[in-house]
């Protein structure tokens, strides 16, 4: 079973088990004593790292399809699930659709591949030296994706510089005649493209705003009733009208990029922009909810599951268009950014501006940095609490939620911020917006 490919067992017979329980019709294992205990196939290996990597490469090397990958600061999981979204209504796709994005879950992933199967989409996480390299090689993609480089993981990287080339690195093993596409809005746009061109000159294609790129936004309109973008764009000369039913500013320049790879990849790209209002958001990508419980009503818009400063922004300045029901208030919980070595004092004091420009009415913040946003509010009788941990905020935040209110979440995965959104999903019913 391609989903139980990297589950961390132990060589128990009683581990086994479970995975065969749950799906697995077969396990790689190391200890030849299991054989003469468990009824069901078992590869016995010296070692199983090196069987998965034989059998992702032989996958890889012996079934001849395009392979696309992708990384990025943002946006990385979004344009994975809506290529694979996109693309399924026209052929056969596979990709692992969670945020897994490191060497072991590629190769999982890469292994798990059918005979069947034309188009193979593969997510990269580029959080230090060196590991782009490694995964462009395990990948050896024919198209590769920068969704966006912006401030992360500069503590691991060393500075901006380091950070910009070292996720220019995944054009490394790119195949002959392969392309890769880059945000030509992005700030890092100019610097990106020299890194590029430093590791490997290839052919770049871009998608933005401009009128050189070769995929673009002509006009784009939110509808507040439906909670959809209405696009008019042009992707490599074909004039494209669609809908995307997503939050975010992001979205109009977003969603050119899948439709730009669709294009190279030789399908119908007016069949796959008309497809695109079937997509349904990932959690990783932020959604608006509605909750009910027995004496409130009130809304969710959360995006807890990650947290880099590019994310903040655009997330926040999404806030600023919400309004509350009745008389609800706006609550935000802000989680402190993480990886972003010297900058990380500015980059949380510039959250303040954007909080108060979203009318924000009470505030709790978690996490080391975060507490420096009290500091810089103009008005603090907004601010509620601080915790270094979100169980320091719970109980009062928690108890502050009203009927009519909208709640804001935000933070780096590695503060568990995800953990207080469930509690508000425990809550009641939950109805999903967007």
């Amino acid at each position: 079973n391609p989903e139980q490919w990297g589950k961390k067992i132990t060589n128990s017979e009683g581990s086994l088990a479970k995975i065969f329980k749950n799906g697995a019709s077969a396990a790689v294992i190391i200890n030849k004593d299991l054989v003469t205990t468990i009824d069901k196939p078992l590869l016995l290996v010296e070692d199983s790292k090196k069987a998965l990597e034989d059998i992702a490469f032989y996958v890889r090397d012996n079934i001849k399809i395009p392979r696309v990958l992708v990384t990025g600061t943002e946006g990385k999981t979004g344009f994975k699930n809506q290529l694979n979204t996109l693309l399924s209504y026209q052929t056969k796709v596979h990709a692992k659709l969670d945020s897994s994005n490191l060497n072991v879950p590629i190769m999982c992933s890469m292994a798990s591949l059918a005979k069947d199967d034309k188009v193979e989409i593969v997510e990269a996480s580029i959080a230090g030296p060196n590991v782009g390299v490694t995964r462009s090689n395990l990948v050896k993609p024919n198209i590769c994706v920068i969704t966006q480089v912006g401030l992360a993981h500069i503590t691991t990287h060393g500075s901006v510089e380091n950070m910009i080339f070292n996720k220019a690195s995944i054009v490394d093993a790119l195949q002959k005649d392969g392309i890769c596409l880059i945000n030509a809005d992005s700030d890092n746009y100019n610097p990106l493209r020299e890194a590029i061109y430093r590791r490997k000159y290839v052919d770049i294609k871009t998608f933005g705003s401009g009128e050189n790129c070769n995929a673009r936004v002509v006009n784009a309109v939110f509808d507040n009733d439906k909670l959809l973008w209405n696009i008019d764009a042009i992707i490599e000369g074909l004039e494209v009208s669609y809908q995307v039913p997503l939050l975010g500013d992001y979205v109009p320049v977003a969603s050119l990029i899948p439709l730009l790879t669709i294009h190279y990849l030789g399908y119908d790209v007016k069949k796959a922009a008309a497809d695109f209002i079937h997509f349904k958001s990932m959690d990783t990508m932020g959604g608006l909810s509605e909750i009910t419980t027995k004496d409130k009503k009130f809304k969710f818009f959360d995006h807890s599951h990650r947290g880099s400063k590019l994310g903040y922004t655009s997330a926040l300045l999404d806030f600023a268009k919400m309004k509350p029901q009745k008389n609800g208030k706006k609550i935000a919980v802000i989680g402190h950014m993480m990886n972003i070595g010297k900058i990380s004092k500015q980059a949380h004091d510039d959250l303040a501006p954007l909080i108060e420009a979203a009318n924000i009415d009470r505030v709790y913040t978690v996490g080391k940095f975060a507490k420096r946003i009290y500091d810089k509010l103009e008005d603090k009788t907004i601010y509620m609490k601080h915790g270094d941990k979100y169980q320091d905020i719970e109980k009062q935040f928690l108890a502050d939620i009203e009927d009519g209110d909208i709640i804001f979440m935000k933070g780096n995965h590695r503060i568990w911020l995800k953990e207080l959104a469930a509690k508000i999903y425990d809550m009641g019913e939950r109805d999903a917006i967007r």
